[in-house]
């Protein structure tokens, strides 16, 4: 986005506000307030949310002042933070709006996106160990299991064609190879989880 500061005193500027200067913070925040407000505006929101969306950008901007290398990155850096924190607050108003329909409680929500995000973290775990046991195992298995349950669906017709295996040697085939996964799978604890 274009912004009326020359790129030497948006520079100044920049240095300024990482030596926490509250009048160049005032400029600064003058000269992108109404980028902001658009930008969160586009995104549908009202102007209460648009004013959440304007405080959490600054505040954001705030504490990530001094990574920012660059005047010319402050523009972009802004614009996306601002549209990241729009459709953070559409997505929490959806949320709410589903919470009063369903009539849960705000606790009861937190509770909810913790356990999905708690889960979400345990099956990414649980896939980069079954993942890297299957890369363990012989090239043979790897690669049929690997065509089975890794590369879509495929009927085994397809699968037979794919590594040279007879259809009919297909399933018993694959029932030896899950059970030398389930072994390397055991020594790792991946069915405690």
């Amino acid at each position: 986005m274009q912004t009326p500061w020359n790129p030497s005193e948006l520079s100044r500027l920049l240095e300024k506000c990482k030596s926490k200067d509250a009048r160049a913070w005032s400029r600064l925040v003058d000269n992108f307030q109404s980028m902001v407000y658009s930008i969160a505006r586009r995104h549908g929101l009202e102007r209460d949310d648009a004013e959440d969306v304007f405080l959490a950008t600054f505040q954001s901007l705030l504490n990530s002042i001094d990574r920012i290398e660059s005047a010319a990155a402050l523009p972009k850096w802004i614009g996306t933070t601002a549209s990241r924190e729009a459709l953070r607050v559409r997505r929490i108003r959806g949320r709410t709006s589903d919470m009063e329909s369903a009539g849960i409680t705000l606790d009861e929500l937190v509770a909810k996106e913790e356990t999905c995000a708690e889960n979400s973290a345990i099956e990414a775990n649980q896939s980069a160990i079954l993942r890297s046991m299957v890369a363990k195992i012989d090239e043979r298995c790897r690669k049929l299991l690997e065509a089975l349950y890794f590369e879509g669906e495929k009927n085994y017709s397809e699968v037979s064609e794919s590594l040279g295996i007879p259809v009919g040697a297909i399933g018993p085939t694959r029932a030896r190879c899950l059970e030398k996964l389930r072994v390397l799978l055991k020594k790792e604890s991946f069915f405690e989880i």
